[in-house]
Formats: C-alpha cells, structure tokens, sequence
C-alpha cells in the first residue's frame, strides 16, 4: 500500500482518470499507463482518492510515452468550466472574467494540482503565466502545462462567448503538428520556443460582466471551494513543505540561506526554528532533502556528468557531492542513475 512522506504534495485524483480513459480508448493499456504509479486500477473510480507529486509525475510521464503526442493538449480542449465541478461553477458565475481568473489561481490545487497562475495587466494586455510548482520530469511537466494552456483557452470561450478576442499562447517547447492543428481552430495564434508558458489577452474583455454572473451563487460557490481546499491534507500547506517549495524554485546561483527564509516570512530565525520544530523538522534538513531531489531530477535527465551535476548544485567536487547524495539516499550518484536507467529499459 502506497504511504505519503512528511512533506509530500498531495492531491484529489478526481480529475485525472478522464484522461487516462481518453489515453485507453485510444488504445495504451492500463498496464502501461500506471506502470510504477502505485495507483492500483480501482482508483480511476473512487471520487476522493488522494496521489502525491511524485505519483502525478510517473502517471503523466507513462502517457507522453504510450500515448499519441499532443493528448494532454486535446485532453485540456475537453476541460470547460463545467467539467472542474464547485471551482468552474464559482468561475461561472463570477462578476467578470477577471474574477473567474482570480478564482482559478486561488483554487488551482484543487483542479490541476502543481501548477500555479499569475496574471498581470500591462498596457492593455494581460497575461497569464503558468508554472511548474514542483520539479516533474521534462515530458510529465510538458503534458501538464499543455493541458492547462488548452483548458485556460477553452474556458476563455465558454465564458466569453462571441466577446472571446484574438489572443496568443505561448510555450516554452518547440512546436509539433499538433500544436498546427489545435491552432488551427482557435482564434489566435500559437508561438513555441518562448521564455515563459503564457496566454496573452485583451485586458478590456476581462471586465465585462460575465452572462450568467450571479453573487449569489459566486459566494457560495467561493464557500465550498474554501471547504475543499481544507480537504487537501495539510501536508502541502505545512511551514515546511512552503519552504522546500521556496528553495526548489529559487532561481539564482546561491540558495537562499535560514536567515533570509525568515526575513522573507517576518519572522526570527529563532521563531522559524521553532515552528519547524512543532512539524518534526529543521531548515538544514528542508535543505539537504531539496538538494537531493534536485540531484535526482539532474541525474534522471541523464545530459549532465556526475561532476556537472555537482558544480550544478553548488559542491566543490563531485567526491563531497556523491558523500552527500550516499549519505542521504543509501547509493551513489552513479548508482542511482543506473538503476533508473535499468527501469526506464
């Protein structure tokens, strides 16, 4: 039976077996799709049953290898509104559109989990940004985003109506045909190779008033997506698990360090330290166990030597990092990337 650690991320289930039936009808096997998941097949049809990152990762990971490239985006095509249940009735029946995006950003982890939206308006435009809030591997990360690039878009439409503008998405990936036919029927366009995962659009059509607007409905709505948020095991929302999230996506050379965590959280160290303690933690071991979920993810990708993946993650040498890496996992850095290779076949 599959166990959550201390500060795994864990997440409704609900809305990943559509696809997954999407993926059989096109002929991949179950077997195939939840090879080393350790989601048993009577998952698919159980409503509230809880996978963590790494889970959602081998699953996603399983589909861009047995499935026809470009399903996750068809897949998020299928996602109107209706289909997210309590969260895409609340975006429904919002005041505006811009209402209906901040209720997506908020709720987001009960939808499609791992992801996180941003949107800002400049100079009549606004964009939407999508990003990764957990390291998955490149074809798991890719499938997600895509999905929810398409499902953005298509709620776009079914709230909007005849008022939806041109618009432009953006991914970060190279285009492929699919990426020529799902342009193909959207109004607007489709860029690869771009810096971010993004959707431009029209600030003005965000203010309308949406048709079937309703405060009502909207509050109460916003009630139970509260409700269900505190479902979500409080494991993703622990003091600990917020800063393995912090260091995981911090993009400069030097990580931050205890004392600029708590400056960044208004705290004393002292009072970090404490807290941490009351979830049976400390910040050099949040720290030690990002750093080797770091080193598995570059070790995984298999383009880095053992020695690059070291200066990657900031050691002297590569003999202090396979130290550090054995201590912490029982095997080497060469070990464990040939184990996984083995796996992979």
């Amino acid at each position: 039976m599959f166990t959550f650690g201390p500060r795994d991320k864990v997440f409704d289930f609900r809305y990943f077996p559509p696809l997954i039936a999407m993926a059989l009808e096109e002929g991949a096997s179950i077997a195939d799709l939840l090879h080393e998941t350790l989601i048993p097949e009577s998952a698919l049809a159980l409503d509230k049953y809880k996978v963590s990152a790494g889970q959602l990762d081998v699953l996603l990971e399983n589909i861009s290898e047995h499935c026809r490239p470009g399903i996750t985006l068809d897949y998020g095509s299928r996602l109107n509104l209706s289909a997210f249940g309590i969260v895409g009735y609340a975006a429904l029946s919002s005041p505006t559109a811009s209402d209906a995006l901040r209720i997506a950003n908020q709720y987001m982890p009960i939808v499609l989990p791992l992801l996180d939206i941003q949107f800002q308006e400049h100079a009549g435009i606004t964009t939407i940004d999508l990003a990764l809030t957990y390291p998955l591997k490149p074809a798991s990360g890719k499938a997600l985003l895509e999905a929810a690039l398409a499902s953005l878009y298509t709620m776009a439409q079914f709230v909007l109506l005849d008022k939806m503008p041109e618009v432009r998405l953006e991914v970060q990936h190279n285009l492929a045909p699919y990426h020529e036919q799902f342009s193909a029927g959207m109004k607007g366009e489709i860029i690869g190779n771009s810096r971010f995962n993004r959707i431009f659009i029209p600030s003005s059509v965000l203010h309308l008033p949406l048709p079937l607007a309703n405060q009502g409905s909207f509050s109460m709505s916003v009630k139970q997506c509260d409700e269900l948020m505190e479902q979500l095991p409080s494991l993703d929302r622990s003091l600990s698990a917020g800063i393995q999230r912090r260091l995981l996506h911090h993009k400069g050379e030097v990580q931050p360090s205890q004392e600029d965590i708590a400056k960044e959280l208004f705290m004393s160290v002292r009072s970090l330290h404490r807290l941490l303690q009351r979830e049976g933690t400390n910040f050099r071991e949040i720290a030690n166990e990002t750093i080797t979920l770091q080193a598995k993810h570059l070790l995984e990708e298999n383009q880095l030597s053992i020695s690059q993946v070291a200066q990657t993650l900031g050691y002297s040498d590569s003999a202090n990092f396979t130290r550090a890496f054995r201590n912490y996992t029982g095997v080497t850095p060469s070990e464990f990337r040939k184990s996984y290779v083995e796996k992979q076949g």
